[in-house]
Protein backbone atom coordinates (compact mmCIF):
# COMPACT_ATOMS: atom_id res chain seq x y z
CA UNK A 1 0.00 0.00 0.00
CA UNK A 2 1.34 3.51 -0.98
CA UNK A 3 2.54 5.74 1.89
CA UNK A 4 0.31 8.75 2.56
CA UNK A 5 0.98 11.72 4.23
CA UNK A 6 -2.04 12.37 5.53
CA UNK A 7 -3.24 9.00 6.88
CA UNK A 8 -1.21 5.75 7.67
CA UNK A 9 -3.26 2.06 8.71
CA UNK A 10 -0.71 -0.14 11.18
CA UNK A 11 -1.41 -3.42 11.70
CA UNK A 12 -1.11 -4.54 15.61
CA UNK A 13 -1.72 -7.87 17.15
CA UNK A 14 -4.99 -6.64 18.23
CA UNK A 15 -6.41 -4.64 15.12
CA UNK A 16 -5.59 -1.90 12.96
CA UNK A 17 -4.71 1.88 13.65
CA UNK A 18 -5.89 4.23 11.56
CA UNK A 19 -3.26 7.31 12.05
CA UNK A 20 -4.49 10.52 11.33
CA UNK A 21 -1.73 13.31 10.84
CA UNK A 22 -2.52 16.26 13.51
CA UNK A 23 -0.79 18.73 10.68
CA UNK A 24 -3.66 17.96 8.48
CA UNK A 25 -6.78 19.76 7.92
CA UNK A 26 -10.22 17.86 8.09
CA UNK A 27 -10.79 17.79 4.40
CA UNK A 28 -6.94 16.64 3.94
CA UNK A 29 -7.81 13.62 5.98
CA UNK A 30 -10.34 13.21 4.65
CA UNK A 31 -9.27 12.89 1.21
CA UNK A 32 -6.51 10.49 2.79
CA UNK A 33 -8.54 7.66 4.73
CA UNK A 34 -10.66 7.21 1.14
CA UNK A 35 -7.00 6.76 -1.13
CA UNK A 36 -6.06 4.47 1.82
CA UNK A 37 -9.34 2.07 2.21
CA UNK A 38 -9.82 2.22 -1.59
CA UNK A 39 -6.60 1.44 -2.55
CA UNK A 40 -7.52 -1.74 -0.17
CA UNK A 41 -11.20 -2.08 -0.98
CA UNK A 42 -12.39 -5.50 1.34
CA UNK A 43 -9.25 -6.52 2.30
CA UNK A 44 -9.81 -4.53 5.70
CA UNK A 45 -13.60 -5.39 5.95
CA UNK A 46 -14.61 -7.11 9.22
CA UNK A 47 -11.29 -5.83 11.03
CA UNK A 48 -11.18 -4.11 14.26
CA UNK A 49 -9.48 -0.67 14.36
CA UNK A 50 -9.10 2.70 16.17
CA UNK A 51 -7.80 6.29 15.46
CA UNK A 52 -4.44 7.72 16.52
CA UNK A 53 -4.26 11.86 16.32
CA UNK A 54 -1.22 12.29 18.60
CA UNK A 55 -2.57 14.50 21.45
CA UNK A 56 -5.04 16.64 19.69
CA UNK A 57 -8.36 15.26 20.57
CA UNK A 58 -11.57 14.18 17.58
CA UNK A 59 -14.46 16.43 17.95
CA UNK A 60 -17.39 14.27 18.02
CA UNK A 61 -18.58 16.04 14.34
CA UNK A 62 -15.25 15.57 12.94
CA UNK A 63 -14.93 12.01 14.33
CA UNK A 64 -18.53 10.68 13.24
CA UNK A 65 -17.42 12.05 9.48
CA UNK A 66 -13.95 9.37 9.44
CA UNK A 67 -16.77 7.08 10.96
CA UNK A 68 -19.19 7.04 7.77
CA UNK A 69 -16.01 7.00 5.63
CA UNK A 70 -14.51 4.02 7.45
CA UNK A 71 -18.08 2.22 7.94
CA UNK A 72 -18.48 1.97 4.18
CA UNK A 73 -15.89 0.16 4.09
CA UNK A 74 -16.60 -2.56 6.55
CA UNK A 75 -14.44 -1.68 9.46
CA UNK A 76 -15.12 -2.32 13.10
CA UNK A 77 -14.69 0.83 15.85
CA UNK A 78 -13.25 0.10 18.46
CA UNK A 79 -12.78 3.19 21.20
CA UNK A 80 -10.11 2.46 22.72
CA UNK A 81 -8.21 -0.17 21.13
CA UNK A 82 -4.31 -0.79 20.50
CA UNK A 83 -3.56 3.27 21.78
CA UNK A 84 0.25 2.11 22.74
CA UNK A 85 0.84 1.00 19.47
CA UNK A 86 -0.36 4.13 17.76
CA UNK A 87 1.43 5.91 20.22
CA UNK A 88 4.95 3.81 19.15
CA UNK A 89 4.28 4.07 15.44
CA UNK A 90 3.94 8.00 16.48
CA UNK A 91 7.23 8.06 18.21
CA UNK A 92 9.30 6.51 15.32
CA UNK A 93 7.72 9.07 12.66
CA UNK A 94 6.28 6.39 10.60
CA UNK A 95 9.01 5.30 9.67
CA UNK A 96 7.82 1.90 8.90
CA UNK A 97 5.36 1.79 5.51
CA UNK A 98 1.85 1.58 6.27
CA UNK A 99 0.66 -2.11 6.83
CA UNK A 100 1.49 -4.02 3.33
CA UNK A 101 -0.72 -6.61 2.04
CA UNK A 102 2.12 -8.26 0.46
CA UNK A 103 4.25 -8.79 3.76
CA UNK A 104 3.80 -11.08 6.47
CA UNK A 105 1.08 -10.56 9.26
CA UNK A 106 3.87 -9.87 12.01
CA UNK A 107 4.51 -7.06 13.95
CA UNK A 108 7.37 -6.17 16.33
CA UNK A 109 7.11 -5.42 20.21
CA UNK A 110 9.18 -2.69 21.82
CA UNK A 111 11.52 -5.19 22.98
CA UNK A 112 12.01 -5.58 18.94
CA UNK A 113 10.73 -9.82 19.12
CA UNK A 114 8.25 -10.90 16.76
CA UNK A 115 4.82 -11.10 17.73
CA UNK A 116 1.85 -12.31 15.70
CA UNK A 117 -0.71 -9.94 14.28
CA UNK A 118 -4.19 -11.28 14.48
CA UNK A 119 -6.36 -12.08 11.80
CA UNK A 120 -9.09 -9.87 10.96
CA UNK A 121 -12.60 -11.53 11.63
CA UNK A 122 -13.84 -13.10 8.57
CA UNK A 123 -16.15 -11.01 6.10
CA UNK A 124 -19.56 -10.23 7.72
CA UNK A 125 -18.51 -10.62 11.02
CA UNK A 126 -17.76 -7.64 14.05
CA UNK A 127 -17.89 -7.17 17.30
CA UNK A 128 -20.57 -6.99 19.77
CA UNK A 129 -22.22 -5.91 22.72
CA UNK A 130 -24.35 -8.88 24.55
CA UNK A 131 -26.84 -8.28 27.04
CA UNK A 132 -28.45 -11.03 28.92
CA UNK A 133 -31.08 -9.53 30.61
CA UNK A 134 -34.04 -7.19 29.71
CA UNK A 135 -33.88 -3.18 29.37
CA UNK A 136 -36.90 -1.64 31.28
CA UNK A 137 -38.66 1.63 30.22
CA UNK A 138 -35.96 4.79 30.88
CA UNK A 139 -33.19 2.70 30.33
CA UNK A 140 -30.63 3.07 27.27
CA UNK A 141 -27.89 1.64 25.69
CA UNK A 142 -25.40 3.27 23.03
CA UNK A 143 -22.44 1.17 21.75
CA UNK A 144 -20.32 1.61 19.07
CA UNK A 145 -20.58 -2.18 18.13
CA UNK A 146 -23.59 -4.74 17.10
CA UNK A 147 -25.83 -4.86 20.06
CA UNK A 148 -27.40 -8.44 21.17
CA UNK A 149 -29.84 -9.06 23.95
CA UNK A 150 -31.12 -12.13 25.21
CA UNK A 151 -34.11 -10.45 26.92
CA UNK A 152 -36.64 -7.82 25.95
CA UNK A 153 -35.76 -4.17 25.18
CA UNK A 154 -39.42 -3.18 26.87
CA UNK A 155 -41.85 0.33 25.24
CA UNK A 156 -39.61 3.54 26.99
CA UNK A 157 -36.30 1.69 26.36
CA UNK A 158 -33.81 2.72 23.64
CA UNK A 159 -31.09 0.53 21.56
CA UNK A 160 -28.58 2.94 19.96
CA UNK A 161 -26.01 0.85 17.82
CA UNK A 162 -23.20 1.59 15.24
CA UNK A 163 -23.75 -1.73 13.94
CA UNK A 164 -26.89 -4.28 13.98
CA UNK A 165 -29.57 -4.74 16.77
CA UNK A 166 -30.41 -8.50 17.48
CA UNK A 167 -33.63 -8.66 20.23
CA UNK A 168 -33.39 -12.85 21.32
CA UNK A 169 -37.21 -11.41 23.05
CA UNK A 170 -39.34 -8.92 22.31
CA UNK A 171 -38.94 -5.68 20.76
CA UNK A 172 -41.07 -2.80 21.47
CA UNK A 173 -38.85 0.04 22.35
CA UNK A 174 -37.04 2.42 20.26
CA UNK A 175 -33.96 0.81 17.87
CA UNK A 176 -31.43 3.05 16.30
CA UNK A 177 -28.94 1.11 14.02
CA UNK A 178 -25.93 2.11 11.88
CA UNK A 179 -26.10 5.59 14.00
CA UNK A 180 -22.64 6.52 12.49
CA UNK A 181 -23.85 5.76 8.80
CA UNK A 182 -23.74 1.94 8.49
CA UNK A 183 -26.30 1.55 5.81
CA UNK A 184 -25.58 -2.41 5.56
CA UNK A 185 -27.01 -2.67 9.70
CA UNK A 186 -30.50 -4.50 10.36
CA UNK A 187 -32.60 -4.70 12.83
CA UNK A 188 -34.13 -7.57 14.08
CA UNK A 189 -36.37 -9.55 17.05
CA UNK A 190 -37.93 -12.42 17.17
CA UNK A 191 -41.11 -10.40 18.56
CA UNK A 192 -40.52 -6.73 16.46
CA UNK A 193 -42.68 -4.67 18.05
CA UNK A 194 -41.04 -0.95 18.18
CA UNK A 195 -42.42 1.92 19.02
CA UNK A 196 -39.95 3.82 16.52
CA UNK A 197 -36.79 2.67 14.23
CA UNK A 198 -34.43 4.04 12.14
CA UNK A 199 -31.10 2.74 10.01
CA UNK A 200 -28.60 5.16 9.45
CA UNK A 201 -30.58 7.64 10.26
CA UNK A 202 -33.52 7.22 8.27
CA UNK A 203 -36.57 6.66 10.38
CA UNK A 204 -39.87 4.31 9.53
CA UNK A 205 -43.05 4.38 11.08
CA UNK A 206 -43.28 1.42 13.19
CA UNK A 207 -45.12 -1.74 11.46
CA UNK A 208 -49.41 -1.77 12.20
CA UNK A 209 -48.89 -5.25 14.03
CA UNK A 210 -46.33 -7.56 15.78
CA UNK A 211 -44.31 -8.88 13.45
CA UNK A 212 -42.73 -12.77 14.24
CA UNK A 213 -38.99 -12.74 13.47
CA UNK A 214 -39.85 -9.68 12.24
CA UNK A 215 -36.24 -7.97 10.87
CA UNK A 216 -35.95 -4.11 8.98
CA UNK A 217 -33.08 -3.49 6.70
CA UNK A 218 -32.52 -0.36 4.37
CA UNK A 219 -32.64 -0.32 0.47
CA UNK A 220 -32.28 2.92 -0.81
CA UNK A 221 -34.11 5.56 1.18
CA UNK A 222 -36.73 2.96 2.34
CA UNK A 223 -37.28 0.64 5.37
CA UNK A 224 -38.21 -2.64 4.93
CA UNK A 225 -40.06 -5.25 7.06
CA UNK A 226 -39.88 -8.86 6.53
CA UNK A 227 -41.46 -11.32 8.82
CA UNK A 228 -41.80 -15.29 9.32
CA UNK A 229 -45.33 -15.12 8.28
CA UNK A 230 -45.67 -12.14 5.93
CA UNK A 231 -43.85 -11.13 2.90
CA UNK A 232 -42.04 -8.08 2.51
CA UNK A 233 -43.36 -4.92 2.89
CA UNK A 234 -41.71 -1.26 2.10
CA UNK A 235 -41.94 1.51 4.56
CA UNK A 236 -41.47 4.55 3.10
CA UNK A 237 -39.06 6.65 5.30
CA UNK A 238 -40.17 10.02 7.31
CA UNK A 239 -37.47 13.05 7.67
Amino acid sequence: MAKSREVQIKGTRNGLVIILNPTCDVEELKQGLLRQLENARDFFRGARFTFYHGKKDLSAEYKQELLRIVAEYGLVYEEKSILPAAQEATSRKAAEPALDIGLPRRARTQTGSAVPIEPPLPVGAGQALLVRQSLRSGQSVVTEKHFVITGDVHAGASVNAAGSIVVLGTLSGVANAGIYGDRSAVVFSRKFAPTALSIAGIAAAPPVKPLVDGKAILKGKTIIYSSKKKSEVGIQHSQ
